[in-house]
């Protein structure tokens, strides 16, 4: 977040309240004329200050003033007051939940009071509209206090969780050696303001962190972000390890984002050679190495001055492990294998040392038994994760059960770079193999008998609760498939219509609808094959990939009556899990243009799926093609689509075409000042919306699909005013 050194907020905060005397207010204002940063924070504050003018005095609960303000012994006895009973201005974004679930009223009146609170305790300078802050202090070694200061929903909570990622510096490995995962629950102070301490292990350098309500369901970030704790020196500056896994942290998730990461860091550290290369790997500027394009000047200087530099000197593993990937990002051989070669010779124990190992063992023309012998002499030498997974593959390829069962086990050993995905990616290239069959069922087997913990480190920072349980159910189910297939070729039928039966009661992919009616038809259970099959016609999205049998001899046309049938418990299915939750529609985009527009006026009260990124070259394409093909049902369905941006992509060639729009997708619009962000209660990058034509939030979640699936079935519930 930017800030400004030149001007106090006291002053600032006065000047937009226009208490400021003259002459100051006018050396304000001619500082305004040059600084963004002010401008925006005086149109904040002031909007903020419009807004808790206008809103109407509500009851507070029971017992709210009591607990904020508690009364001190012998105090004078309060002066009743009249309190005007206004229609509320709804404002709750949490979840409905059982018990726990708010009613919009409540939730709204519960937010005014403590906005109310905060805009007079704190000042405006952080009551602002979706203001939060999550500050850590390292007051002794190995712990840090984190205060969150937010009047966000999660104000109104009695504790929240903070759940943080951290990284430490190894001598033999740049990614983790461990977890790197801590959660904390804070505890509230005041309203809006949480407190904890956490323990993080001794030389942590770096910890991205996100807050959430205890149940995990709505999740409080820095605007997509994640806040973060980077190690300083002696003179306040961010050290370069902070700043290296910063990089590495962002990149995992964005490496859009990261190119804006490391130049922040090349900022203050110009003359260090992975930041360059991340740079070049990252950013818009990388050169393929079959292009035949001359790399840039400033580029080749560069990296000629570091070159020389670091030759006389004794340089890291990471430096050298740089120097040769800047110089093969610049095409410049020669570099990169002196440098390749130094960092094998002087750091054979490195993770870098072992990747460059594995590009030799993998470029060879020698046998699969010369190269799992090479793995095997790596491994032992530095056992690596990314050796295991090769030799896995490389044991799949040679159909050896023996050989494949110790690589599964180095595999398995790590639990830093595996996760359910990637796990069920090990178990369908293993089942391809008939000869590994036993060991790949006894493998699916301990998979299904753990648990997914939604509290522990497989669930991303910006991830709910509910979105990481629907995707380890996927999993589960898939792996429960390919468990269905290998009983099958044993002939336990009966053990693989279990499998298949579990696997579709986890899931409601048409995928796994098709492979169980395909089971049931060749068992002869055309009837339970045909229900299956109609389930997966009726599923309302198109997929860019398609799945259904077509031309295989056991499909039947499902009938009208049987297709019915499916679409209503399709419709059943999703309405379960529709949000009720209200929306600010009068929150304002930007068009192309420069013209401001309400919410509502650019949803037209039709059902509406948004996408609202923080840059539109977040987007992925996958996901463009998936809205480009599913457009004209929408339309159909008299849906729409909008895609929304906080901050436009700059004006270059690289420039995602959908910004500008195009045939099959609509313009972005711009939200620049994150008013549609806090409306929809959004905390990713990348988040897809649902909102009904009464102006209702309807799903939030990470994927486009189910977003796609709740507005078209919206189609037919009956047209509300908007709100």
């Amino acid at each position: 977040m930017e800030f400004c050194t030149q001007i106090d907020e006291w002053t600032l905060n006065r000047y937009a309240d226009g208490e400021l005397p003259e002459p100051h207010a006018a050396a304000v204002r001619e500082h305004l004329r040059s600084c963004a940063v002010c401008r925006r924070e005086v149109r904040l504050i002031r909007e903020l200050s419009a807004a808790i003018r206008t809103l109407p005095t509500p009851k507070p609960p029971d017992g709210l003033f009591e607990e904020i303000f508690p009364a001190e012994a012998g105090s004078a006895a309060l002066i009743p007051f009249a309190l005007a009973q206004a229609e509320p201005a709804g404002f709750s974004r949490r979840r409905v939940a059982g018990s726990r679930a708010l009613t919009v009223s409540a939730g709204a009146l519960m937010l005014a009071v403590i906005a109310a609170v905060l805009l007079l305790t704190v000042g405006p300078e952080r009551a602002m509209a979706g203001a939060s802050t999550l500050r850590f202090h390292g007051e002794e070694p190995g712990a840090l206090t984190l205060r969150y200061e937010t009047i966000s929903p999660l104000a109104a909570e009695p504790g929240v969780r903070a759940r943080l990622r951290y990284w430490v510096p190894d001598s033999l490995r740049f990614a983790q050696t461990e977890p790197g995962y801590r959660v904390v629950e804070l505890s509230r102070d005041d309203p809006g303001v949480f407190s904890g301490t956490v323990d993080l292990p001794p030389g942590a350098v770096y910890a991205a962190a996100a807050v959430e309500d205890l149940d995990g369901d709505y999740i409080d970030s820095d605007f997509g972000r994640s806040w973060e704790y980077l190690e300083t020196d002696a003179d306040g500056r961010s050290t370069l390890d902070a700043r290296l896994y910063q990089v590495l942290a962002t990149a995992d998730l964005s490496p859009a984002r990261a190119v804006a990461v490391t130049e922040q860091a090349l900022s203050e550290y110009p003359e260090r050679p992975e930041l360059w290369a991340a740079l070049l790997l990252y950013g818009r500027g990388a050169l393929p190495e079959d292009s035949g394009e001359m790399p840039p000047t400033a580029h080749l200087e560069r990296l000629k001055r570091m070159d020389a530099a670091a030759r006389p000197r004794d340089p890291g593993a990471g430096e050298m492990h740089a120097l040769s990937l800047y110089a093969r990002l610049l095409g410049r051989e020669g570099i990169e294998a002196y440098w390749r070669s130094e960092l094998t010779a002087e750091h054979p124990r490195h993770e870098y040392a072992s990747q460059a190992r594995l590009e030799t063992i993998l470029l060879s023309a020698t046998s699969h038994a010369e190269k799992i012998d090479a793995l095997d002499r790596s491994w032992t030498l530095a056992p690596m994760p990314s050796v295991a997974q090769v030799g896995l593959q490389l044991s799949y390829e040679v159909a050896d059960p023996a050989l494949t069962r110790v690589w599964l086990e180095r595999y398995a050993a790590d639990a830093v770079i595996r996760d359910t995905r990637l796990d069920v990616e090990v178990t369908e290239r293993m089942v391809e193999v008939s000869a590994l069959g036993a060991i790949a069922e006894e493998w699916i087997l301990q998979q299904l008998n753990g648990r997914p913990d939604w509290l522990g480190r497989d669930r991303p920072l910006a991830g709910t609760r509910a979105n990481f349980e629907a995707e380890a159910a996927e999993s589960l189910a898939r792996l429960h498939v390919l468990l269905g297939r290998l009983r099958m070729a044993r002939g336990d039928r009966a053990g693989a219509l279990d499998a298949f039966e579990r696997a579709a009661e986890l899931s409601w992919d048409p995928r796994v609808f098709v492979e169980l009616a395909r089971f049931h038809a060749e068992t002869g259970s055309s009837t339970r094959a045909a229900q299956l099959l109609a389930l997966a016609q009726a599923d309302p999205v198109i997929p860019l990939e398609p799945y259904g049998p077509e031309g295989e001899d056991w499909v039947t046309a499902p009938t009208e009556a049987r297709l019915a049938v499916a679409r209503a418990a399709w419709r059943e299915h999703l309405s379960s899990s529709l949000l009720d939750e209200w929306v600010n529609v009068g929150a304002t985009l930007e068009t192309a243009s420069g013209e401001e527009r309400a919410l509502h006026e650019v949803t037209g009260g039709d059902v509406t799926l948004i996408i609202q990124s923080l840059r539109p070259s977040y987007v992925s394409e996958e996901t463009l093609d998936l809205l480009r093909a599913n457009g004209p049902k929408l339309a159909a369905a008299d849906a729409r689509a909008l895609l929304v941006t906080v901050n436009p992509d700059s004006r270059d060639e690289d420039q995602p075409a959908a910004e500008g729009g195009t045939p099959e997708l609509p313009p972005f619009l711009h939200d620049r000042r994150s008013e549609v962000w806090e409306a929809l209660g959004a905390w990713r990058e990348v988040q897809f919306f649902v909102v009904d034509r009464g102006g209702t939030l309807r799903y939030r979640g990470e994927a486009l699909a189910p977003a796609l699936r709740i507005a078209l079935m919206l189609e037919d519930h009956p047209r509300a005013s908007v709100r």
